[in-house]
């Protein structure tokens, strides 16, 4: 497990706290802080945790004993040396006594939450379409599994008032950081108490925000949005990464599309520049009606850096994912679809072959199609 050093996971209630280019820098506005070093916070954001039941079936180990561990693998040295590590958890984790399920009612394995932990996630988003999939009773659910984990923030969901109103903070390094997450919508099924889930609201994000830069150095946004497989933001994620970019914030990482979505520093009306991620697409799923681009994933990395005179998000960096898995849906021998995210870099055209949208669909999927792909979507200044 990486090294948490002084971790602090307080929530600051409203009543509290009533106020790449590589150098993009935005002015600190007062933290009332002695002279200070350079501080830097190494982050690591990845995508959609989207736990369909194949997937789950294959991490069974035992009558409600799952392991999802070994599915991360080849990338859990990235996750495990960044000071900050995100991930979208697509799919509610509502309690093992609903049973579990995938589409179109997601209800993933508690283990997914110990497992994720123990790769050495840090920052977990709850605030997605699915967050309302098992009602009041499987946030309840949620909360109770999540409070269990140690030295991790989780946040989105709600089971008062306070805590909705609470401003969850981690520190790393002497640096206090604000995380807050916001959705676009339930799939149609309504909270039965306001304060249940973050959905995106002007003035909402705007209160939220405004006392979140009182009491951290840096706010970092969640935001579930977008239209799925499309490649490109459409204006509702616009209009919103011109809003956090207006109020001052400093990172905002999307989810939700199931494809990769355009980086871009945004500037808001004070002259700061705000770090945009639209999408990180897919990360762990198995969309099996998907395309290539369901399949194509990124994990964004980047320092945040403060001194005694600035603040700023430097060394941007977008390392392409692949969520890899065979096409042995009927074969007797072995059924196991062996389900695998890879770095693009690593993924070879063997892997490729074997891919189910080449094997089983026969799609053509290549590393060169998803490198292309990549290099479409995310500025060449950002790739590594």
């Amino acid at each position: 497990m990486k090294k948490i050093g002084c971790f602090l996971a307080a929530l600051i209630l409203s009543g509290c706290a009533n106020e790449a280019d590589e150098n993009h820098r935005s002015e600190i506005s007062s933290l009332n802080e002695p002279a200070i070093e350079e501080k830097r916070v190494s982050f690591i954001g990845t995508g959609d945790n989207l736990i369909h039941n194949v997937i789950f079936e294959e991490a069974q180990l035992e009558e409600g004993m799952f392991d999802f561990k070994p599915m991360f693998e080849n990338v859990a040295d990235e996750i495990e040396v960044a000071d900050l590590a995100f991930i979208n958890q697509e799919t509610l984790i509502g309690g093992d006594d609903f049973g579990f399920s995938g589409y179109p009612a997601f209800n993933t394995p508690s283990n997914m939450a110990d497992d994720l932990n123990e790769l050495g996630f840090d920052l977990v988003n709850g605030a997605s379409n699915h967050s309302l999939d098992k009602g009041r009773q499987g946030v309840v659910n949620t909360l109770e599994i999540w409070n269990k984990q140690k030295n991790m923030v989780f946040t989105g969901v709600f089971d008062s008032q306070e805590e909705r109103d609470a401003i969850p903070i981690i520190e790393r390094e002497g640096v206090n950081f604000s995380f807050l997450a916001y959705t676009y919508g339930t799939n149609g099924i309504e909270p039965d108490v306001t304060y249940r889930l973050n959905y995106f609201d002007e003035a909402l994000i705007i209160q939220d925000i405004e006392r979140a830069k009182k009491v951290s150095d840096f706010v970092i946004v969640s935001a579930h949005w977008g239209d799925e497989h499309m490649l490109e933001p459409n204006e509702f994620q616009k209009k919103y990464a011109q809003l956090f970019a207006d109020l001052e914030v400093d990172a905002v990482i999307g989810t939700h599309p199931h494809v990769i979505q355009p980086v871009e520093w945004v500037e808001g009306k004070n002259g700061n520049q705000t770090l945009v991620v639209y999408s990180l697409g897919n990360f762990l799923s198995a969309m099996s009606t998907g395309t290539e681009n369901n399949m194509l994933g990124g994990m964004i990395s980047f320092d945040f850096v403060l001194t005694e005179e600035e603040k700023t998000i430097e060394n941007v960096k977008w390392d392409a994912t692949v969520m890899h898995y065979t096409g042995k849906k009927n074969d007797a021998e072995d059924s196991r679809k062996d389900f695998r995210i890879y770095q693009l870099d690593e993924y070879t055209k063997e892997l490729g072959s074997q891919h189910s949208l080449n094997s089983f669909q026969g799609n053509q999927l290549s590393k060169e199609s998803l490198q292309r792909t990549t290099e479409t979507v995310i500025d060449a200044k950002f790739l590594k």
